[in-house]
């Protein structure tokens, strides 16, 4: 289990200097992954910042100090077993596994785990860097990444055999007892942080992620298999020590059938993860175009409802235009009394102002466009509009909210309107808002028998009817957007 950092290629084709366990492969983070045609692209063409180079460097030279110390101290007997272990530690390393997550899984920390036990220190700072090479061989041998696995493993594992030999009590026959068992679980977990510590510190700054944030997403789930290789290790110590050769080989099977196992099980499990992530892309696809197709059918929905808008206005000569321009000072006062975009009030708001006068459909054209006041049998049709307008819109389905707040847009707050008499909040909020955007642009647009309002005048009357006609809630937000509203009609009248 030799976690170091891999090469990064487009292609894979550098395959055999990846680490096993756990790869980490500059670019494949967090973020690289919410932008996976851009940051990661780059991070993988782009050479390494110098800062990257430079620390491996530093961690290789430490590394060969390390070695260099060590090597001196490596006992003359039994050297015979140390490089049978070294190579078998070497040789597991060429069987790593690479997983779906590109990720490799090896057992040669178990060797090199066993040989920390037997040899201490000296052993391993010698052993360890016949794996990075097997790993790496024959893949870019002078790699910045090449010097820096080096490094980190002799560091990594000679400071895990240094914990092991001092919590053991030194160096000499094993025996099984609580003692060495938590020897090998701190050296186990030493040799964990040390590691990947070292490596999440060069991928930040390969990455430019941040360093917790790495290593909590590609290490925080290792610690189990270092603690788990970490006591096989110590039995195969153990079995080679009493029987020598055939201990090694004995014990050595069960290391090798997990790895059979996990072979079995990472294929298995990089099917899977194939087949959902290819049922998952189907299904982002699916979601996208429906997202795109609804949205179609809302700005289809809309286009009909302004032209639908637009005709009931034409019909109507006095009012051209009017279902627009009431339709925008109603939003914007809803924005200002809190509502967004986000609320669902906000669509069948903006709906309802734009069909308000639908019902009129109803009314004769005599009527509607008569130059002098209506008589009283004609008030009485005219103002059965509103009811006409919710029944065409309660039964379709997106109006049917809509529909309600078109039934009251001429109640009043005092409850002196029509048609059922609705009083204070008992009046739909939408139709509070209209009531005033309707009475402002109804005194600023010109009629047949008058002229348009000065806005300062249509200002005074609406305040003047706050709390009777009007909600003194909305009367104070339509104040507050009267200034933008009022360069636009001074412009109007200008040009008039």
């Amino acid at each position: 289990m030799q976690d170091s950092i891999g090469q990064t290629s487009a292609h894979n084709d550098d395959a055999a200097d990846w680490p096993p366990l756990v790869l980490v492969r500059p670019g494949i983070g967090p973020a690289a992954r919410a932008d996976p045609a851009g940051r990661a692209a780059s991070v993988a063409s782009l050479p390494p910042p110098r800062s990257a180079v430079v620390f491996a460097v530093c961690v290789f030279l430490a590394g060969l100090g390390v070695m260099g110390f060590y090597v001196n101290q490596l006992p003359h007997s039994g050297l015979v077993g140390l490089a049978l272990i070294g190579l078998t530690a070497a040789a597991s390393e060429r069987l790593s596994i690479l997983a779906y997550n590109n990720a490799k899984l090896s057992i040669s920390f178990v060797f090199l785990f066993a040989i920390a036990a037997l040899y201490g220190p000296a052993g391993v700072a010698v052993a360890t860097p016949f794996c990075i090479i097997s790993l790496h061989f024959p893949n870019r041998m002078l790699s910045y990444k090449f010097l820096f696995n080096v490094g980190n493993s002799i560091l990594s594992d000679t400071l895990s055999a240094v914990v092991l030999v001092s919590l053991m009590g030194g160096m000499g026959e094993i025996t099984l007892s609580a003692r060495v068992i938590f020897a090998a679980l701190a050296a186990a977990g030493f040799n964990y942080a040390a590691r990947t510590s070292l490596i999440s510190v060069i991928a930040a700054l390969v990455t430019r992620q941040r360093f917790l944030a790495f290593w909590r997403e590609k290490f925080q789930w290792l610690y189990p298999h270092y603690v788990l290789f970490g006591f096989l290790g110590l039995v195969l110590a153990i079995a080679y020590q009493q029987i020598g050769v055939t201990g090694l080989l004995a014990f050595a099977v069960p290391p090798i059938m997990m790895r059979l196992a996990m072979k079995q099980y990472i294929d298995k499990t990089t099917r899977s993860v194939a087949i959902l992530k290819k049922k998952n892309d189907q299904l982002h696809r699916a979601n996208t175009e429906i997202l795109a197709m609804s949205e179609r059918l809302k700005e289809t929905y809309d286009a009909t409802l302004e032209a639908l808008a637009a005709a009931l206005d034409a019909r109507d000569s006095e009012t051209g235009g009017h279902s627009s321009r009431v339709t925008i000072y109603t939003m914007d006062m809803a924005k200002e009394l809190g509502l967004t975009e986000s609320d669902h009030e906000w669509l069948d708001i903006e709906r309802a102002a734009l069909l308000h006068d639908v019902g009129k459909i109803g009314v004769s054209d005599a009527i509607l466009n008569k130059p002098g006041p209506l008589t009283s049998e004609e008030w009485q049709q005219m103002r059965k509009h509103p009811a006409i307008g919710y029944e065409m819109l309660k039964d379709v389905k997106f109006l049917s909210t809509a529909a309600e707040i078109v039934y009251a847009h001429h109640e009043r707050y005092d409850g002196k309107g029509y048609p059922t008499g609705l009083r204070g909040e008992d009046v739909p909020l939408g139709a509070r808002i209209f009531a005033v955007a309707d009475a402002f642009d109804a005194m600023t647009s010109d009629r047949p028998y008058r002229r348009a309002l000065p806005v300062d005048k249509a200002r005074e009357e609406i305040e003047n009817n706050s709390g009777t006609q009007f909600d003194p809630n909305v009367v104070e937000a339509f104040l507050r957007c009267l200034p933008d509203w009022s360069a636009g009609l001074e412009e109007k009248e200008a040009a008039a």
